[in-house]
Protein backbone atom coordinates (compact mmCIF):
# COMPACT_ATOMS: atom_id res chain seq x y z
CA UNK A 1 0.00 0.00 0.00
CA UNK A 2 1.29 3.30 -1.23
CA UNK A 3 1.61 6.45 1.72
CA UNK A 4 -0.99 8.49 0.10
CA UNK A 5 -3.01 5.13 0.05
CA UNK A 6 -2.62 4.64 3.47
CA UNK A 7 -3.06 8.19 4.34
CA UNK A 8 -6.68 8.05 2.64
CA UNK A 9 -7.63 5.35 4.81
CA UNK A 10 -6.35 7.44 7.83
CA UNK A 11 -8.42 10.30 7.29
CA UNK A 12 -11.36 8.82 6.55
CA UNK A 13 -11.22 6.52 10.04
CA UNK A 14 -10.20 10.13 11.57
CA UNK A 15 -13.59 11.60 9.90
CA UNK A 16 -15.45 8.77 10.96
CA UNK A 17 -14.16 9.05 14.50
CA UNK A 18 -15.57 12.82 14.75
CA UNK A 19 -19.05 11.75 13.60
CA UNK A 20 -19.64 9.56 16.12
CA UNK A 21 -22.54 9.63 18.36
CA UNK A 22 -21.54 12.17 21.50
CA UNK A 23 -18.16 12.79 20.06
CA UNK A 24 -16.37 16.12 19.90
CA UNK A 25 -19.07 17.89 17.03
CA UNK A 26 -21.78 17.05 19.56
CA UNK A 27 -21.04 19.74 22.49
CA UNK A 28 -23.62 22.14 22.96
CA UNK A 29 -22.36 23.61 26.20
CA UNK A 30 -19.76 23.58 29.23
CA UNK A 31 -20.57 25.08 32.63
CA UNK A 32 -19.01 25.31 35.73
CA UNK A 33 -20.97 24.02 38.69
CA UNK A 34 -21.78 26.09 41.36
CA UNK A 35 -20.61 26.25 44.87
CA UNK A 36 -24.64 26.13 46.29
CA UNK A 37 -27.34 24.03 44.59
CA UNK A 38 -28.62 25.95 40.98
CA UNK A 39 -30.00 24.94 37.72
CA UNK A 40 -27.90 24.31 34.80
CA UNK A 41 -28.63 25.68 31.67
CA UNK A 42 -30.25 22.56 28.97
CA UNK A 43 -30.87 20.48 32.02
CA UNK A 44 -33.55 19.97 35.02
CA UNK A 45 -32.48 19.77 38.26
CA UNK A 46 -30.09 21.31 40.74
CA UNK A 47 -26.24 20.79 40.71
CA UNK A 48 -23.68 22.18 43.09
CA UNK A 49 -19.43 21.02 43.64
CA UNK A 50 -17.47 21.30 46.52
CA UNK A 51 -13.82 19.99 47.28
CA UNK A 52 -15.81 16.79 48.36
CA UNK A 53 -17.20 16.22 44.83
CA UNK A 54 -20.12 17.01 42.43
CA UNK A 55 -24.00 16.13 43.31
CA UNK A 56 -26.46 17.05 41.19
CA UNK A 57 -30.65 16.48 42.84
CA UNK A 58 -33.49 15.35 40.42
CA UNK A 59 -37.39 14.79 40.81
CA UNK A 60 -39.02 11.50 39.13
CA UNK A 61 -40.46 14.06 36.82
CA UNK A 62 -37.51 15.41 35.75
CA UNK A 63 -36.87 12.43 33.50
CA UNK A 64 -32.82 12.04 33.83
CA UNK A 65 -31.16 8.57 33.60
CA UNK A 66 -28.36 7.04 34.59
CA UNK A 67 -26.10 6.13 31.55
CA UNK A 68 -27.57 2.81 32.06
CA UNK A 69 -30.92 3.93 31.41
CA UNK A 70 -32.02 3.76 34.92
CA UNK A 71 -34.72 6.41 36.17
CA UNK A 72 -32.78 9.01 39.15
CA UNK A 73 -35.21 10.13 41.80
CA UNK A 74 -32.68 12.11 44.53
CA UNK A 75 -28.75 13.22 44.66
CA UNK A 76 -26.35 11.50 42.24
CA UNK A 77 -22.57 12.33 43.94
CA UNK A 78 -19.27 11.75 42.04
CA UNK A 79 -15.55 12.48 43.06
CA UNK A 80 -12.94 13.11 40.64
CA UNK A 81 -8.92 13.63 40.41
CA UNK A 82 -7.74 16.73 38.07
CA UNK A 83 -8.53 16.35 34.84
CA UNK A 84 -10.55 13.12 35.18
CA UNK A 85 -13.97 12.97 33.52
CA UNK A 86 -17.01 10.43 33.22
CA UNK A 87 -20.64 9.99 31.43
CA UNK A 88 -22.76 11.55 34.29
CA UNK A 89 -26.07 10.88 33.45
CA UNK A 90 -28.46 11.04 30.02
CA UNK A 91 -31.84 13.22 29.53
CA UNK A 92 -33.50 12.41 26.95
CA UNK A 93 -30.96 13.18 23.51
CA UNK A 94 -28.63 14.60 25.69
CA UNK A 95 -25.64 12.88 27.54
CA UNK A 96 -23.94 15.08 30.56
CA UNK A 97 -20.13 14.70 30.61
CA UNK A 98 -18.83 15.52 34.71
CA UNK A 99 -15.08 16.57 35.07
CA UNK A 100 -12.66 18.67 36.82
CA UNK A 101 -10.40 21.23 34.81
CA UNK A 102 -8.63 23.45 37.08
CA UNK A 103 -9.47 22.50 40.24
CA UNK A 104 -13.46 22.60 39.51
CA UNK A 105 -15.78 20.81 38.74
CA UNK A 106 -17.64 21.36 35.12
CA UNK A 107 -20.06 19.67 33.26
CA UNK A 108 -20.73 19.39 28.90
CA UNK A 109 -23.53 18.48 27.58
CA UNK A 110 -23.78 16.68 24.12
CA UNK A 111 -26.46 16.45 21.63
CA UNK A 112 -27.04 12.92 19.97
CA UNK A 113 -28.68 14.89 16.94
CA UNK A 114 -26.63 18.43 17.29
CA UNK A 115 -26.83 20.58 13.87
CA UNK A 116 -23.00 20.24 14.01
CA UNK A 117 -22.96 16.54 13.54
CA UNK A 118 -25.37 16.35 10.79
CA UNK A 119 -24.15 18.63 8.67
CA UNK A 120 -20.45 17.46 9.09
CA UNK A 121 -18.79 16.24 5.73
CA UNK A 122 -15.65 15.56 7.13
CA UNK A 123 -12.53 17.82 8.12
CA UNK A 124 -10.76 19.77 4.76
CA UNK A 125 -7.19 18.84 4.59
CA UNK A 126 -4.06 20.23 2.59
CA UNK A 127 -3.05 18.20 -0.36
CA UNK A 128 -0.96 15.19 0.38
CA UNK A 129 2.59 16.06 0.38
CA UNK A 130 5.76 13.92 1.06
CA UNK A 131 8.25 16.94 1.71
CA UNK A 132 6.29 17.62 5.03
CA UNK A 133 7.48 13.94 6.07
CA UNK A 134 10.69 14.83 7.98
CA UNK A 135 12.97 13.02 9.95
CA UNK A 136 14.00 14.14 13.72
CA UNK A 137 15.88 13.51 16.90
CA UNK A 138 14.19 13.30 20.53
CA UNK A 139 16.54 14.26 23.28
CA UNK A 140 14.84 13.54 26.68
CA UNK A 141 14.97 15.94 29.85
CA UNK A 142 17.23 14.51 32.00
CA UNK A 143 14.04 14.83 34.60
CA UNK A 144 10.28 15.58 33.24
CA UNK A 145 9.41 19.40 33.73
CA UNK A 146 6.05 19.85 34.62
CA UNK A 147 4.90 23.64 33.16
CA UNK A 148 1.78 25.74 33.30
CA UNK A 149 -0.04 26.23 29.93
CA UNK A 150 -2.87 28.23 28.86
CA UNK A 151 -5.95 26.73 27.04
CA UNK A 152 -8.61 27.78 24.26
CA UNK A 153 -10.55 28.77 27.52
CA UNK A 154 -9.38 32.17 28.95
CA UNK A 155 -10.38 30.93 32.80
CA UNK A 156 -8.53 27.88 32.64
CA UNK A 157 -5.24 26.96 33.40
CA UNK A 158 -3.78 23.41 32.72
CA UNK A 159 0.04 21.38 33.72
CA UNK A 160 1.89 19.75 31.06
CA UNK A 161 4.63 17.36 31.38
CA UNK A 162 7.34 17.88 29.01
CA UNK A 163 9.65 14.70 28.81
CA UNK A 164 11.92 16.74 26.03
CA UNK A 165 12.18 17.87 22.50
CA UNK A 166 12.74 17.10 19.01
CA UNK A 167 15.02 18.76 16.79
CA UNK A 168 14.45 18.35 12.87
CA UNK A 169 14.37 20.77 9.71
CA UNK A 170 11.75 21.61 7.76
CA UNK A 171 11.90 23.72 4.33
CA UNK A 172 15.21 24.54 5.02
CA UNK A 173 14.80 25.90 8.94
CA UNK A 174 15.96 23.99 12.19
CA UNK A 175 13.62 23.44 14.48
CA UNK A 176 13.15 22.38 17.81
CA UNK A 177 9.41 21.53 19.39
CA UNK A 178 8.61 20.50 22.88
CA UNK A 179 7.45 17.06 23.31
CA UNK A 180 4.83 15.66 25.57
CA UNK A 181 4.62 11.56 25.98
CA UNK A 182 1.74 8.79 25.95
CA UNK A 183 2.21 6.09 28.18
CA UNK A 184 2.69 4.22 24.23
CA UNK A 185 5.91 6.35 24.04
CA UNK A 186 4.30 8.04 21.31
CA UNK A 187 5.51 12.29 21.33
CA UNK A 188 2.99 14.71 21.18
CA UNK A 189 4.11 17.75 19.63
CA UNK A 190 1.52 21.00 20.19
CA UNK A 191 2.41 23.89 17.72
CA UNK A 192 1.61 27.01 16.07
CA UNK A 193 2.90 28.15 12.39
CA UNK A 194 2.47 30.95 10.25
CA UNK A 195 -0.75 30.05 8.78
CA UNK A 196 -2.74 29.89 12.01
CA UNK A 197 -5.74 31.97 11.86
CA UNK A 198 -5.61 32.22 8.21
CA UNK A 199 -6.19 28.80 6.78
CA UNK A 200 -6.04 26.23 10.43
CA UNK A 201 -6.91 26.56 13.93
CA UNK A 202 -5.08 28.90 16.66
CA UNK A 203 -2.90 25.82 17.03
CA UNK A 204 -2.33 22.51 15.71
CA UNK A 205 -0.90 19.28 16.84
CA UNK A 206 0.69 15.92 15.28
CA UNK A 207 1.60 12.66 17.11
CA UNK A 208 4.76 10.83 16.42
CA UNK A 209 5.90 7.40 16.97
CA UNK A 210 7.87 6.47 19.80
CA UNK A 211 11.68 7.37 19.43
CA UNK A 212 14.25 4.66 18.40
CA UNK A 213 16.94 3.69 20.93
CA UNK A 214 19.17 6.18 19.14
CA UNK A 215 15.94 8.73 19.69
CA UNK A 216 15.18 9.21 15.52
CA UNK A 217 11.67 9.79 15.14
CA UNK A 218 9.58 10.21 11.61
CA UNK A 219 7.76 13.76 12.03
CA UNK A 220 4.23 13.04 9.41
CA UNK A 221 3.12 16.67 9.53
CA UNK A 222 0.33 15.51 6.84
CA UNK A 223 -1.22 13.98 10.27
CA UNK A 224 -1.16 17.17 11.74
CA UNK A 225 -4.87 17.12 13.62
CA UNK A 226 -7.15 20.04 14.60
CA UNK A 227 -7.88 20.12 18.51
CA UNK A 228 -11.81 20.23 19.56
CA UNK A 229 -11.74 23.77 19.50
CA UNK A 230 -11.77 24.03 15.79
CA UNK A 231 -15.20 22.50 16.02
CA UNK A 232 -16.67 23.55 19.53
CA UNK A 233 -16.34 26.89 21.35
CA UNK A 234 -17.06 24.12 24.51
CA UNK A 235 -13.63 22.51 24.60
CA UNK A 236 -10.68 23.12 26.67
CA UNK A 237 -7.77 22.69 24.61
CA UNK A 238 -3.89 23.11 25.90
CA UNK A 239 -1.90 26.04 24.23
CA UNK A 240 1.58 25.02 22.89
CA UNK A 241 4.18 26.45 25.38
CA UNK A 242 5.95 29.44 23.97
CA UNK A 243 8.71 27.96 22.52
CA UNK A 244 6.62 25.79 19.97
CA UNK A 245 6.14 27.78 17.64
CA UNK A 246 7.36 27.13 14.02
CA UNK A 247 8.91 29.86 11.74
CA UNK A 248 7.82 27.82 8.30
CA UNK A 249 4.11 27.77 6.84
CA UNK A 250 2.97 24.06 7.84
CA UNK A 251 0.87 23.98 4.87
CA UNK A 252 0.15 20.21 5.18
CA UNK A 253 -2.47 18.11 7.66
CA UNK A 254 -6.00 19.49 9.03
CA UNK A 255 -7.30 23.01 7.69
CA UNK A 256 -9.85 25.04 9.41
CA UNK A 257 -13.12 23.03 9.35
CA UNK A 258 -16.05 24.75 7.14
Amino acid sequence: MSAATEFTQWRRMRDEGLATEFGWLSLSSYQWLPADPGALELLPGQWSADADGARATFEASDGVETTDGEPISGTLSRSLLEGESMHFVRHGDTLVELGVRDGRYMIRTRERNHPRVKAFTGVPVFDYDPEFIVPGKFIAFDTPKEVPIDTFRADTTLRAELVGEVEFELAGHRAVLAATQSPDGSLTLNFRDATNGVQTAPWRFVTVKAPGPDGSVTIDFNRTLNYPMAFSPHAVCPAPVPGNHLETAVRAGELLPH
